[in-house]
């Protein structure tokens, strides 16, 4: 990442300060603790737009239990996560697949194979005041801005337009024998 900064005896790269701006961020990692960061901290809500909900990024067990909390905290508060391949999540499996099937009052996922605003971007947005984003392509870095409502709410129009016209995916239910 380019706003690292690093020990100057080691060399090595010191820890992110999860509350300030952060260009540069690599893909899948550290994206993925990123992503933890501004679930762990929502208060209300988390939007989750991703292809594919990649297993490097999204498939962790502390993601899976900040969105877990998160939905377990109020009956106001919801997890929506937008893809649009249901496939791998279906034959691999994924953490948030299950949560979503536990609790599907409060985490929704939902589908949408494409649409013309959607250029393969992947998006964590946080209440009304958080993002972290990759462009589509995974040779592009991405950005974290975790106390900004001008960035989050223009990412926030975008994925509520997508989720318009989303809809539920019969692969994604679970089956009950």
């Amino acid at each position: 990442m380019s706003n690292d900064k690093r020990d100057t005896q080691t060399g090595d790269a010191l820890p992110i300060e999860l509350n300030q701006f952060v260009t540069g961020v690599q893909y899948p990692h550290p994206f993925d603790e990123l992503a933890v960061a501004l679930c762990a901290s929502a208060a209300r809500h988390i939007c989750i737009l991703s292809p594919h909900l990649d297993h490097q990024a999204f498939d962790n067990a502390p993601l899976a239990d900040a969105l877990a909390a998160l939905a377990r905290g109020s009956r106001q508060t919801q997890v929506r996560i937008l893809i649009s391949d249901s496939r791998p999540l279906v034959g691999r499996g994924h953490r948030l697949l299950q949560l979503a099937r536990r609790a599907p009052s409060s985490v929704l996922l939902q589908k949408l194979p494409e649409h013309p605003d959607w250029r393969g971007e992947t998006i964590v947005i946080r209440d009304h005041d958080g993002v972290l984003y990759k462009p589509g392509g995974s040779d592009h870095e991405g950005f974290y801005e975790p106390n900004s409502r001008a960035s989050t709410q223009k990412h926030l129009e975008l994925f509520e337009e997508l989720w318009r016209h989303s809809a539920q995916d019969v692969e994604l239910r679970s089956l009950s024998l």
